[in-house]
Protein backbone atom coordinates (compact mmCIF):
# COMPACT_ATOMS: atom_id res chain seq x y z
CA UNK A 1 0.00 0.00 0.00
CA UNK A 2 0.74 3.58 -1.17
CA UNK A 3 1.42 5.41 2.46
CA UNK A 4 1.64 9.70 1.72
CA UNK A 5 3.88 11.02 4.53
CA UNK A 6 2.92 14.11 4.46
CA UNK A 7 5.80 15.37 6.51
CA UNK A 8 8.14 15.13 3.99
CA UNK A 9 5.94 14.51 0.82
CA UNK A 10 7.79 11.09 0.35
CA UNK A 11 5.79 7.92 -0.84
CA UNK A 12 6.93 5.28 1.06
CA UNK A 13 6.32 1.19 0.43
CA UNK A 14 5.84 -1.39 3.44
CA UNK A 15 8.34 -4.35 3.39
CA UNK A 16 5.91 -6.91 2.15
CA UNK A 17 4.63 -4.55 -0.97
CA UNK A 18 8.46 -3.63 -2.03
CA UNK A 19 9.01 -7.26 -1.79
CA UNK A 20 6.07 -8.04 -4.41
CA UNK A 21 6.82 -7.25 -8.76
CA UNK A 22 4.70 -3.90 -9.82
CA UNK A 23 2.89 -6.80 -12.17
CA UNK A 24 1.02 -8.44 -9.13
CA UNK A 25 2.56 -11.69 -9.99
CA UNK A 26 4.31 -13.85 -7.53
CA UNK A 27 8.12 -13.67 -6.58
CA UNK A 28 10.51 -17.10 -6.75
CA UNK A 29 10.81 -17.46 -3.45
CA UNK A 30 7.19 -17.54 -2.55
CA UNK A 31 6.73 -20.04 -4.84
CA UNK A 32 9.65 -22.49 -3.70
CA UNK A 33 8.28 -21.67 -0.10
CA UNK A 34 4.76 -22.98 -1.06
CA UNK A 35 6.19 -26.40 -2.93
CA UNK A 36 8.08 -27.18 -0.58
CA UNK A 37 5.37 -26.68 1.94
CA UNK A 38 2.99 -28.99 -0.19
CA UNK A 39 5.36 -31.24 -0.50
CA UNK A 40 5.81 -32.08 3.44
CA UNK A 41 1.81 -32.02 3.16
CA UNK A 42 1.99 -35.00 0.97
CA UNK A 43 3.93 -36.82 2.79
CA UNK A 44 2.53 -36.43 5.93
CA UNK A 45 -0.64 -37.66 4.48
CA UNK A 46 0.46 -40.27 2.75
CA UNK A 47 2.55 -41.22 5.86
CA UNK A 48 -0.84 -40.93 7.85
CA UNK A 49 -2.36 -43.63 5.24
CA UNK A 50 0.04 -46.01 5.53
CA UNK A 51 -0.23 -45.69 9.04
CA UNK A 52 -3.41 -46.49 9.47
CA UNK A 53 -3.67 -49.16 6.56
CA UNK A 54 -5.40 -52.16 7.25
CA UNK A 55 -3.86 -54.77 5.69
CA UNK A 56 -5.87 -57.87 6.11
CA UNK A 57 -8.27 -59.69 8.69
CA UNK A 58 -8.42 -62.41 10.86
CA UNK A 59 -11.57 -63.80 11.71
CA UNK A 60 -13.61 -60.46 11.29
CA UNK A 61 -10.96 -58.49 13.23
CA UNK A 62 -9.20 -55.97 10.92
CA UNK A 63 -5.41 -56.21 11.02
CA UNK A 64 -3.43 -52.43 10.86
CA UNK A 65 -0.42 -51.37 9.96
CA UNK A 66 0.60 -49.72 13.20
CA UNK A 67 -1.23 -52.23 15.26
CA UNK A 68 1.98 -54.46 14.01
CA UNK A 69 4.59 -52.20 13.98
CA UNK A 70 3.75 -51.74 18.08
CA UNK A 71 3.14 -55.18 18.51
CA UNK A 72 6.50 -55.99 16.70
CA UNK A 73 8.44 -53.45 19.19
CA UNK A 74 6.85 -55.00 22.27
CA UNK A 75 8.04 -58.06 21.24
CA UNK A 76 11.52 -56.79 20.67
CA UNK A 77 11.61 -55.07 24.21
CA UNK A 78 10.05 -58.09 25.68
CA UNK A 79 12.42 -60.51 24.68
CA UNK A 80 15.21 -58.35 25.68
CA UNK A 81 13.47 -57.83 28.55
CA UNK A 82 12.81 -61.30 29.61
CA UNK A 83 16.79 -62.29 28.94
CA UNK A 84 17.85 -59.37 31.21
CA UNK A 85 15.66 -60.08 34.18
CA UNK A 86 16.36 -64.23 33.55
CA UNK A 87 19.89 -63.30 33.63
CA UNK A 88 20.25 -61.10 36.57
CA UNK A 89 18.18 -63.55 38.62
CA UNK A 90 19.80 -66.85 37.89
CA UNK A 91 23.51 -64.74 38.26
CA UNK A 92 22.13 -62.00 41.36
CA UNK A 93 18.98 -63.32 43.21
CA UNK A 94 19.52 -66.81 42.73
CA UNK A 95 23.12 -67.12 44.42
CA UNK A 96 22.30 -64.76 47.00
CA UNK A 97 19.55 -67.06 48.07
CA UNK A 98 22.17 -70.20 48.55
CA UNK A 99 20.05 -71.97 45.43
CA UNK A 100 23.20 -74.76 43.72
CA UNK A 101 23.86 -73.96 40.15
CA UNK A 102 21.68 -76.75 38.86
CA UNK A 103 18.19 -75.61 40.10
CA UNK A 104 19.58 -72.06 39.97
CA UNK A 105 19.84 -72.33 36.07
CA UNK A 106 16.52 -74.39 35.81
CA UNK A 107 14.16 -71.64 37.16
CA UNK A 108 16.25 -69.16 35.12
CA UNK A 109 15.37 -71.08 32.13
CA UNK A 110 11.57 -71.56 32.98
CA UNK A 111 11.72 -67.85 33.75
CA UNK A 112 12.94 -66.54 30.82
CA UNK A 113 10.20 -68.53 28.88
CA UNK A 114 7.74 -67.57 31.05
CA UNK A 115 8.26 -63.93 30.45
CA UNK A 116 8.59 -64.53 26.88
CA UNK A 117 5.60 -65.84 26.37
CA UNK A 118 3.87 -63.29 28.12
CA UNK A 119 5.47 -60.91 25.88
CA UNK A 120 4.38 -63.22 23.11
CA UNK A 121 0.63 -62.49 24.08
CA UNK A 122 0.81 -58.97 24.64
CA UNK A 123 1.71 -58.64 21.55
CA UNK A 124 -0.96 -60.28 19.90
CA UNK A 125 -3.35 -59.04 21.51
CA UNK A 126 -2.35 -55.12 20.42
CA UNK A 127 -1.55 -56.21 17.23
CA UNK A 128 -5.43 -57.14 17.25
CA UNK A 129 -5.01 -61.24 16.57
CA UNK A 130 -8.06 -63.20 18.44
CA UNK A 131 -6.41 -65.84 20.35
CA UNK A 132 -9.35 -67.81 18.77
CA UNK A 133 -7.37 -67.92 15.91
CA UNK A 134 -5.39 -70.52 17.41
CA UNK A 135 -7.98 -72.93 17.57
CA UNK A 136 -9.19 -72.40 13.50
CA UNK A 137 -5.08 -73.28 12.88
CA UNK A 138 -4.45 -75.85 15.41
CA UNK A 139 -5.01 -78.51 13.08
CA UNK A 140 -2.36 -77.39 10.91
CA UNK A 141 0.08 -75.87 13.36
CA UNK A 142 -0.13 -79.57 15.22
CA UNK A 143 0.52 -81.21 11.62
CA UNK A 144 3.11 -79.19 11.03
CA UNK A 145 5.18 -79.99 14.16
CA UNK A 146 4.38 -83.68 13.42
CA UNK A 147 6.69 -83.29 10.49
CA UNK A 148 8.50 -80.56 10.46
CA UNK A 149 9.18 -79.70 13.69
CA UNK A 150 9.11 -82.88 15.89
CA UNK A 151 12.69 -83.25 17.07
CA UNK A 152 13.07 -79.51 17.86
CA UNK A 153 9.73 -80.22 20.29
CA UNK A 154 10.92 -83.09 21.53
CA UNK A 155 14.25 -81.58 22.67
CA UNK A 156 12.83 -78.98 23.86
CA UNK A 157 10.15 -80.43 25.93
CA UNK A 158 13.04 -82.76 26.86
CA UNK A 159 15.04 -79.95 28.13
CA UNK A 160 12.88 -78.90 30.29
CA UNK A 161 12.44 -82.64 31.68
CA UNK A 162 16.11 -82.43 32.69
CA UNK A 163 15.81 -78.75 34.11
CA UNK A 164 12.74 -79.92 36.44
CA UNK A 165 13.85 -83.82 37.00
CA UNK A 166 17.76 -82.73 37.02
CA UNK A 167 18.83 -86.18 36.07
CA UNK A 168 21.97 -84.30 34.74
CA UNK A 169 23.09 -80.98 36.44
CA UNK A 170 25.20 -78.19 35.76
CA UNK A 171 29.05 -79.22 36.85
CA UNK A 172 28.26 -82.72 36.87
CA UNK A 173 30.94 -85.24 35.44
CA UNK A 174 29.24 -87.76 32.97
CA UNK A 175 29.60 -89.94 30.38
CA UNK A 176 27.56 -90.13 27.10
CA UNK A 177 28.31 -92.19 23.97
CA UNK A 178 31.70 -93.06 25.72
CA UNK A 179 32.39 -89.29 25.88
CA UNK A 180 33.52 -88.44 29.87
CA UNK A 181 32.94 -84.75 30.40
CA UNK A 182 31.69 -81.89 32.54
CA UNK A 183 27.62 -80.60 32.18
CA UNK A 184 27.92 -76.84 30.78
CA UNK A 185 25.01 -75.77 30.15
CA UNK A 186 21.49 -77.36 29.41
CA UNK A 187 19.77 -75.22 26.77
CA UNK A 188 16.03 -75.46 25.19
CA UNK A 189 17.36 -77.45 22.41
CA UNK A 190 20.65 -79.12 23.07
CA UNK A 191 22.96 -79.71 26.63
CA UNK A 192 26.87 -78.71 26.23
CA UNK A 193 29.21 -80.78 27.88
CA UNK A 194 33.21 -79.45 27.74
CA UNK A 195 35.05 -83.20 27.32
CA UNK A 196 38.48 -84.44 28.80
CA UNK A 197 41.19 -82.40 26.42
CA UNK A 198 38.80 -79.23 26.77
CA UNK A 199 36.57 -79.94 23.85
CA UNK A 200 32.83 -78.86 23.84
CA UNK A 201 30.22 -81.77 22.56
CA UNK A 202 26.58 -80.23 22.03
CA UNK A 203 24.32 -83.30 22.86
CA UNK A 204 20.54 -83.25 21.78
CA UNK A 205 17.98 -83.31 25.28
CA UNK A 206 15.76 -86.04 23.85
CA UNK A 207 19.14 -88.40 23.58
CA UNK A 208 20.16 -87.50 26.75
CA UNK A 209 16.23 -88.91 27.89
CA UNK A 210 16.36 -92.01 25.90
CA UNK A 211 19.60 -93.42 25.74
CA UNK A 212 21.83 -94.26 29.11
CA UNK A 213 23.69 -91.72 30.29
CA UNK A 214 26.45 -91.97 33.62
CA UNK A 215 26.78 -89.70 35.68
CA UNK A 216 29.41 -89.28 38.27
CA UNK A 217 27.90 -86.93 40.80
CA UNK A 218 24.60 -88.54 41.19
CA UNK A 219 23.70 -89.07 44.00
CA UNK A 220 25.97 -87.31 45.37
CA UNK A 221 29.93 -86.06 44.06
CA UNK A 222 31.24 -89.43 46.16
CA UNK A 223 32.99 -91.38 43.75
CA UNK A 224 34.78 -95.04 44.13
CA UNK A 225 37.93 -95.36 41.96
CA UNK A 226 40.23 -98.20 42.06
CA UNK A 227 44.12 -98.58 41.42
CA UNK A 228 45.40 -101.87 40.67
CA UNK A 229 49.33 -102.77 41.66
CA UNK A 230 51.46 -105.93 41.73
CA UNK A 231 54.36 -107.13 43.62
CA UNK A 232 57.04 -109.44 42.99
CA UNK A 233 56.75 -113.09 44.64
CA UNK A 234 58.26 -113.68 47.88
CA UNK A 235 57.05 -110.12 48.96
CA UNK A 236 55.60 -109.78 52.33
CA UNK A 237 52.25 -109.46 51.33
CA UNK A 238 50.99 -108.16 55.31
CA UNK A 239 53.87 -105.17 54.75
CA UNK A 240 52.20 -104.62 51.38
CA UNK A 241 48.76 -104.12 52.92
CA UNK A 242 49.66 -102.12 55.41
CA UNK A 243 51.74 -99.88 53.44
CA UNK A 244 48.87 -99.32 50.87
CA UNK A 245 46.40 -98.51 53.73
CA UNK A 246 49.23 -95.80 55.25
CA UNK A 247 48.39 -94.20 51.72
CA UNK A 248 44.84 -93.93 51.80
CA UNK A 249 44.99 -92.71 55.35
CA UNK A 250 47.45 -90.15 54.93
CA UNK A 251 46.71 -88.56 51.45
CA UNK A 252 44.38 -85.31 51.61
CA UNK A 253 42.30 -85.91 48.51
CA UNK A 254 40.87 -89.53 49.67
CA UNK A 255 37.86 -88.94 51.91
CA UNK A 256 37.19 -90.51 55.01
CA UNK A 257 35.11 -94.43 54.51
CA UNK A 258 34.95 -97.21 56.10
CA UNK A 259 34.45 -99.20 52.24
CA UNK A 260 38.40 -97.70 51.25
CA UNK A 261 40.17 -100.94 51.52
CA UNK A 262 43.55 -102.79 49.71
CA UNK A 263 42.31 -106.33 48.65
CA UNK A 264 44.68 -108.98 47.36
CA UNK A 265 43.08 -110.25 44.46
CA UNK A 266 45.10 -112.88 42.57
CA UNK A 267 48.27 -114.64 41.85
CA UNK A 268 49.44 -113.56 38.39
CA UNK A 269 51.50 -114.72 36.05
CA UNK A 270 54.41 -112.67 37.29
CA UNK A 271 53.23 -110.83 40.24
CA UNK A 272 50.98 -111.00 43.20
CA UNK A 273 48.01 -108.41 42.55
CA UNK A 274 46.89 -105.66 44.40
CA UNK A 275 44.04 -103.43 44.26
CA UNK A 276 43.70 -100.52 46.10
CA UNK A 277 39.71 -99.15 46.62
CA UNK A 278 38.69 -95.57 48.26
CA UNK A 279 36.51 -92.66 47.71
CA UNK A 280 37.43 -89.33 46.25
CA UNK A 281 35.19 -86.40 45.20
CA UNK A 282 36.78 -85.26 41.71
CA UNK A 283 35.71 -82.16 40.37
CA UNK A 284 36.59 -82.80 37.21
CA UNK A 285 37.73 -85.71 34.88
CA UNK A 286 41.10 -84.08 34.81
CA UNK A 287 41.14 -83.85 38.77
CA UNK A 288 40.13 -87.65 39.15
CA UNK A 289 43.17 -88.38 37.15
CA UNK A 290 45.18 -85.90 38.63
CA UNK A 291 44.40 -87.92 42.10
CA UNK A 292 44.91 -91.28 40.80
CA UNK A 293 48.30 -89.79 39.16
CA UNK A 294 49.27 -88.69 42.56
CA UNK A 295 48.71 -91.83 44.30
CA UNK A 296 50.54 -93.55 42.06
CA UNK A 297 53.91 -91.27 42.79
CA UNK A 298 53.23 -92.09 46.47
CA UNK A 299 53.04 -96.01 45.80
CA UNK A 300 56.34 -95.91 44.02
CA UNK A 301 57.96 -93.93 46.90
CA UNK A 302 56.70 -95.92 49.76
CA UNK A 303 57.60 -99.33 48.00
CA UNK A 304 60.89 -98.15 47.12
CA UNK A 305 61.61 -97.25 51.03
CA UNK A 306 60.98 -100.39 52.25
CA UNK A 307 62.11 -102.16 49.49
CA UNK A 308 59.60 -103.56 47.80
CA UNK A 309 59.64 -104.58 44.16
CA UNK A 310 57.06 -103.96 41.48
CA UNK A 311 58.29 -107.27 39.26
CA UNK A 312 58.68 -106.95 35.37
CA UNK A 313 56.45 -109.88 33.50
CA UNK A 314 58.36 -113.24 33.21
CA UNK A 315 58.00 -115.72 31.07
CA UNK A 316 59.31 -119.67 31.51
CA UNK A 317 59.96 -121.36 28.03
CA UNK A 318 60.42 -124.78 27.36
CA UNK A 319 62.04 -126.49 24.54
CA UNK A 320 60.89 -130.27 23.59
CA UNK A 321 63.41 -132.02 21.50
CA UNK A 322 65.54 -135.44 20.74
CA UNK A 323 68.55 -133.78 21.74
CA UNK A 324 70.12 -130.72 24.19
CA UNK A 325 70.53 -127.47 22.85
CA UNK A 326 74.26 -126.17 22.70
CA UNK A 327 74.00 -122.50 24.53
CA UNK A 328 76.68 -120.00 24.65
CA UNK A 329 76.93 -116.53 26.25
CA UNK A 330 79.29 -114.08 24.57
CA UNK A 331 80.78 -110.87 25.11
CA UNK A 332 79.43 -108.52 22.91
CA UNK A 333 82.80 -106.34 23.12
Amino acid sequence: MLQDNEANGVIQLTADEASQPLDGSPTAASTGSSSDQDLLETIKDQAVVLWDKELFTVSGTPIVVNQLVIALIVLIVGYIIAKLISKRVGSTVLPRMHVEPGPANAIQSILHYLLLTIAVFLALNIAGVPLTVFTIFGGALALGIGFGSQNIVSNFISGLILLIERPIRVNDLVTVQDETGTVSNIGARATKIISYDGTTFIVPNSNLLENSVINWNLPTRKLRTIIKVGVAYGTDTTLVKAVLEELLDDHIRVLESPDNRVLFTDFGDSSLNFEVHFWISPRTALDRKQIESDLRFKIDTLFREHKITIPFPQRDINFNGDHPFMVSVKNSE
